[in-house]
Formats: C-alpha cells, sequence, structure tokens
C-alpha cells in the first residue's frame, strides 16, 4: 500500500481483475465488494468470454474504523446517550446554555476516562502492533479532547465581559501539565536550597509563571537559598500584588486595566533601579552572576521578573511545546483582558513568529486550535476531519455549537448551509456505526436525529443488516416500527416467516406473519396449518391457534383456522352441542378452502352417531346440503354412505323431539 497526495492506492492481487476491468458494488454502510467484470453493450460482438473458465473471486473493502476497536466501545455508547439527551433541550424554557454547557463537559469527561485508560493499558502491551496502534488511539483523542476544551471555552462557556484569558490559562495548565509537576516534585521535598539540588529549578519556576501559576512561582522562590534576601522579598512582594482579572473580582475591566498598569509600572521602576540584586558576601562569581558595586544580580530572577513585565524577548528565549503556550503568557503580562475578537490578532502574531524561528505547528490540531480562535468554524469543521476519528468529534461537536446557536456556514453562492451542514456530520457517524454488527442501534439513533435523510437512510440500512438471531430481528422491526416504515416491517418478517417455514416451525411462522400485518401471507400460513392436518390429522401449536384472540382477524383462512381449532378443543372436552353448533356455522361460513371440505363432513359424523340429539333438523338439512355441494372429494367417498345414513337417523330422531318439545 503506497499513500499518493494523501490518497491510499489499495492494489488487488487478482490475475482475472486486471485482464478484464474492475467493478464496485455497493453492499452495506461503508462495505463495497470489488471484483472482475468486463464491459458489456448492444454493440459489443456476441462471442465466447476469453476469459472463462476462471476462478472469479470478490473483494471486499471497508476503511479501517478504530471506534469498532472494543477499547473504544464506551467512548461510542456513553456519547451515545449524552447526544440523546442533548436532542431532548428545549429553547422554549429560555436559555439553554447551561444544559449545553453540562452535556459539553459530560462530553470531555468521556474523552478524558478514554485517554487515560489507553494511558493505562499501553505500557501492559506486549506485542508491537498493539502497541503502536494505541499509540495511534491516544494521540487521536487527546488531541481531540484538546481541540474541545478549547471550544467548549470559546463558544459554550462565554463569560461576561468577553474576557477569555483566566480560562485559556487553565486550558493551557490542564494539557500542558508537566511545569506544574516539576514544581510539585521539587515542593514536596521542602528543602531551602532547592536552586542548589535541582538543576531544574528554575525551569519549574519560569514554566509555572509561563502558565499564570503565580501561587506556585512564590512557594518555589520561598525555597531559593537567597530567599531572605531583599531581592527576593520585593519580587514576592510584587508577584503577590499582581492584579489578575477575575469576572467576580468587583472589578470592572477599565478599573482593573487601570490598576494592573500601575503595578506593571511599578515592577518596571524596580528592574531600572536594579532591586533584584543582593550582596554576596562569600564574593563569588559563576556564569549566572556579575559583579555591580559589590551587588549581585540573579539574572534567573531578573528574567523572572522582565517577563511578568512584558519582555516579549524573554518568552522567545524560552522553550515551550507549542505556540498557544507563548501565546498564553503573552496575554496573561501584556493583555490580561483580551477578548475572544481579539485573540485571532494575538495568535496570528505568535504563530507567525513562532514559524519565523524555524519551529513548526503541530499538524491538524494546530491548526484547529488557530481556526477556532478567528472564529473560523467552517475550517475548523475541515481540520477536524482528518483526525481519523472516523467522525465522532466532528459529529458531536459541530451538533452541541449547532444547538449553541454558533454555527453560521454559508457557501460559496452566499446560501445558508448550516442545517445541511450538521446533518451530514450526524448522518455520515450513524451510517458508519450502523455498519458494526453491536453498534447498528446507536447508528439508527443517530439517523433519526436527521430529519431530512435520516429516516430513509435508516430505512434502506436496516434491510441491510445481517438478521442473526430472532431477538435482534425483533429489534430491527421495533425500530423500523416506532420510524413508520411499515415496508420495512413486512419485509423483514416475511423474510423469517418463510424461514421458519423451511425449518417447520409454523408456530414461529405465523407469529412472524402476524407482526407483518400481512393478510395474504397469513392466509398462505394458515393454508399450511390445514393443509398439514389435512395430511397428517394433526393441530401443530394447538396453544398458539387457542390463544389467537383478535389476532384472527386478520385473516378468513386464519379465522376458519381458530374456530376449527376451538372446535377441536371443545370436542375435546366433551361440550358437543357447543362443537357441532360451531361446526355447523363453520360449513356455512364460505370460509372453508375446498381440500377441507371432506374434513369437516367426515367431523360430523361422530357427533351424528352420537347417544344424544346433537344436530337440529335444521343442522341435518344444512349437512344434506353441504354433502350434495362438496361431498364429491375422493378422500370422502368411502364414507359418503355412511354420512348419509347418519343424517338420516339424527333428522328423524330431530324432527321426534322437535315435535315433542313443540306439544309441550
Amino acid at each position: 500500500m503506497d499513500e499518493v497526495d494523501n490518497a491510499q492506492i489499495i492494489v488487488i492481487a487478482d490475475d482475472v481483475c486486471r485482464n478484464a476491468g474492475i467493478a464496485t458494488t455497493w453492499i452495506n454502510s461503508n462495505r463495497f465488494g470489488i471484483h472482475a467484470y468486463k464491459h458489456v453493450d448492444k454493440d459489443s460482438q456476441d462471442t465466447k468470454s476469453q476469459f472463462a473458465p476462471c476462478d472469479a473471486k470478490v473483494h471486499f473493502l471497508r476503511p479501517e474504523i478504530i471506534l469498532f476497536s472494543p477499547i473504544l466501545r464506551k467512548l461510542v455508547n456513553e456519547s451515545n446517550g449524552i447526544f440523546l439527551s442533548v436532542q431532548k433541550l428545549k429553547s422554549s424554557s429560555g436559555d439553554i446554555r447551561p444544559e449545553l454547557l453540562k452535556h459539553s463537559k459530560q462530553y470531555r469527561s468521556i474523552l478524558r476516562a478514554c485517554v487515560e485508560n489507553l494511558q493505562e493499558i499501553l505500557p501492559k502491551e506486549p506485542l508491537s502492533e498493539e502497541k503502536t496502534m494505541l499509540k495511534h488511539f491516544l494521540t487521536i483523542f487527546y488531541h481531540v479532547e484538546c481541540a474541545w476544551h478549547l471550544t467548549e471555552i470559546l463558544y459554550v462557556d462565554t463569560v461576561p465581559g468577553d474576557v477569555v484569558l483566566p480560562q485559556l490559562l487553565e486550558w493551557i495548565s490542564f494539557h500542558f501539565p508537566s511545569r506544574e509537576l516539576a514544581a510539585s516534585k521539587i515542593l514536596s521535598q521542602k528543602r531551602i536550597g532547592a536552586d542548589l539540588e535541582n538543576e531544574n529549578y528554575w525551569d519549574a519556576v519560569m514554566g509555572c509563571a509561563f502558565h499564570g501559576e503565580l501561587n506556585l512561582v512564590c512557594r518555589l522562590l520561598a525555597l531559593h537559598s537567597k530567599a531572605d534576601d531583599s531581592a527576593f522579598i520585593t519580587a514576592d512582594n510584587i508577584i503577590r500584588t499582581m492584579p489578575v482579572y477575575n469576572v467576580y473580582g468587583g472589578y470592572s475591566v477599565n478599573e482593573f486595566i487601570t490598576r494592573w498598569k500601575h503595578w506593571q509600572m511599578d515592577l518596571c521602576s524596580n528592574l531600572e533601579s536594579n532591586c533584584f540584586s543582593f550582596i554576596d558576601d562569600n564574593k563569588e562569581k559563576d556564569s549566572n552572576k556579575t559583579i555591580n558595586n559589590k551587588k549581585i544580580i540573579d539574572r534567573n530572577l531578573e528574567t523572572l521578573m522582565k517577563l511578568m513585565a512584558g519582555d516579549e524577548s524573554v518568552l522567545w528565549d524560552s522553550c515551550t511545546e507549542a505556540w498557544y503556550e507563548l501565546l498564553a503568557a503573552k496575554l496573561f503580562y501584556s493583555a490580561p483582558c483580551c477578548k475572544q475578537m481579539e485573540l485571532a490578532r494575538y495568535a496570528n502574531s505568535v504563530i507567525e513568529k513562532w514559524h519565523a524561528n524555524g519551529w513548526h505547528a503541530n499538524g491538524h490540531l494546530d491548526r484547529v486550535i488557530l481556526s477556532l480562535m478567528e472564529n473560523d468554524l467552517y475550517q475548523v469543521i475541515k481540520e477536524i476531519q482528518y483526525m481519523s476519528d472516523n467522525g465522532w468529534f466532528a459529529a458531536h461537536l459541530i451538533d452541541l455549537l449547532y444547538k449553541c446557536g454558533k454555527l453560521n456556514i454559508f457557501s460559496k453562492e452566499k446560501t445558508n448551509v448550516t442545517a445541511q451542514l450538521h446533518e451530514s456530520l450526524i448522518l455520515e457517524y450513524g451510517t458508519t456505526l450502523m455498519s458494526q454488527r453491536s453498534l447498528w442501534q446507536c447508528g439508527a439513533s443517530y439517523l433519526i436525529h436527521c430529519p431530512t435523510q435520516g429516516l430513509a437512510r435508516l430505512e434502506i440500512l436496516l434491510q441491510s443488516l445481517p438478521t442473526g438471531t430472532e431477538a435482534r430481528i425483533n429489534k430491527i422491526i421495533d425500530i423500523a416500527r416506532d420510524n413508520n416504515m411499515p415496508h420495512v416491517v413486512t419485509s423483514m418478517c416475511k423474510i423469517q416467516g418463510m424461514r421458519s417455514i423451511k425449518q417447520k416451525r409454523l408456530g414461529n411462522a405465523l407469529t412472524w406473519a402476524l407482526k407483518a400485518h400481512d393478510g395474504n401471507f397469513i392466509t398462505y400460513i394458515a393454508d399450511q396449518f390445514l393443509k398439514h392436518y389435512a395430511e397428517y390429522g394433526e393441530l401443530e401449536c394447538r396453544d398458539l391457534l387457542e390463544n389467537l384472540g383478535s389476532c384472527m382477524l386478520a385473516s378468513d383462512r386464519l379465522t376458519f383456522l381458530g374456530k376449527y381449532c376451538e372446535f377441536h378443543h371443545m370436542y375435546g372436552m366433551d361440550e358437543f352441542r357447543e362443537a357441532a353448533s360451531l361446526l355447523i356455522s363453520l360449513l356455512v361460513s364460505n370460509l372453508t378452502p375446498k381440500y377441507f371440505w371432506s374434513i369437516l363432513l367426515t367431523d360430523a359424523i361422530p357427533l351424528l352417531e352420537a347417544e344424544d340429539v346433537i344436530f337440529s333438523s335444521n343442522d341435518c338439512y344444512e349437512l344434506l346440503r353441504c354433502v350434495e355441494a362438496h361431498g364429491d372429494d375422493p378422500k370422502f367417498q368411502d364414507k359418503i354412505s355412511i354420512f348419509r345414513i347418519g343424517v338420516a337417523r339424527n333428522l328423524a330422531r330431530a324432527l321426534s323431539l322437535e315435535g315433542c318439545q313443540a306439544e309441550h
């Protein structure tokens, strides 16, 4: 497999395909069949194929779907629950932004759990191929979580005044924890002179300062070997008094800026007057210190204070993992009240200088982050579709932004295509899930919430699903029925019904036919019951037939079958008069199939010969009429004389009995 212009070329090792040509057939969802094909039309010469005979093969092709990996199954299922919960939110009750923020944090929570699970499993994996795959998953979902968190800050959790820096710093600290971890390690030792014992001391101090963790900076400075010197005491006081913007701090933006500028002016004044120097009793001299009037300036401390004074040269002399880590530090010490609309200008300034210094951005993630800061959500959508997460990120994030009212996408023709784009992403993701045997129900729930094309797509895909067990079929039918797809219900039930007939499970076949609500199919299966009885003299599935209830009315033939079963039940319970009455009603109902007349007439013979008079004279006349009309069946010829004699005797007894009753 080679890669040319970001497109994968797959070599199919098939001589017939190479010589004849190939064609592709869609199988289901994102699965295709590729086979040899020679184009023939009306103008082609009718000759024997030059490729016959041959071993023809069908090659199945589908993209790699990482979401089908068992380790990611929990992410898929839990996010589905959150998605369905989001769809239930109603804007009629007012602003739903707080609810959407809660759901966004739930999405991030399951992303974080997924990342932590991968981090836990990775060291335990012995196989190199599996380890490579897990690293790939870890990179993808770390990037997804990072981008989602920033999107939540900029578009979902908007704060009064639109000042984004406090949340931006939290985002940086959360996704670049190495600075705080290094500081915690030093602080845990609780020993003065940490700068002498730990060569990474100042890296930790500067790292915490970059992230705006001023409390950690002060605690680290307190462990310096010269912490009691006036230079460090002055620095500590300045850092502790630095105004940090808080939307709920009681100051307006203008008041805060005034206080912050006064603080920065005092800091610059202290830098100019060399306040960050101390008397060195040992008169030692090294590469980090210079003697000036018997005072030594600690260059690291001075660099720290220059950073806080907004000196950009300090930023670019520092080693950071990403350009947006520099951006956060620049804003914290130069523009602490930066608003979201200003973020793009600062971001482009930093990334331009980042590239000028020969540093490179981190692929899709950096482009997504820059697009988010530039408020270019169309570009964000394009970029996140390259993250190889099979559409999970795009579908759920864009759905959340759509519900927030933040999406506003226009085509080249200046037509608003926001709704279409939103639906297409969910449609694509749902279709992907539908192709997996155990995730198809999740996929169906996404398609159901695509108002334009979702149900049509779902109807096609439901019929292409592998059937499997009856429980699975029932789930497919339930979804089809809930979404008003009678054609799918009928089709699936008929397939299962015919399968049951082939397996000689007539009761099961009748159950499927009743679910299908297909009168013709029900009639066909009822006929199978009656023909089986006609051949073997045995009614199958008596329990089912005796408890049909109103379902009996679904078909005339089923009505007849149900009543005939009821006749047998009455006869077996010695309820002969009720059985005889039901038998006569069946004979006069015109529901009896031609092949069954001889059986009904035969069933009447034992009742005609009973000790008690069971049939009335009118019943006898009806029996005679029926035998005249339908008694020519060859199977009944050996019984016709017995039948006639029985009717004659019963008629005589019935007339005598009825005459006596009339006299009384």
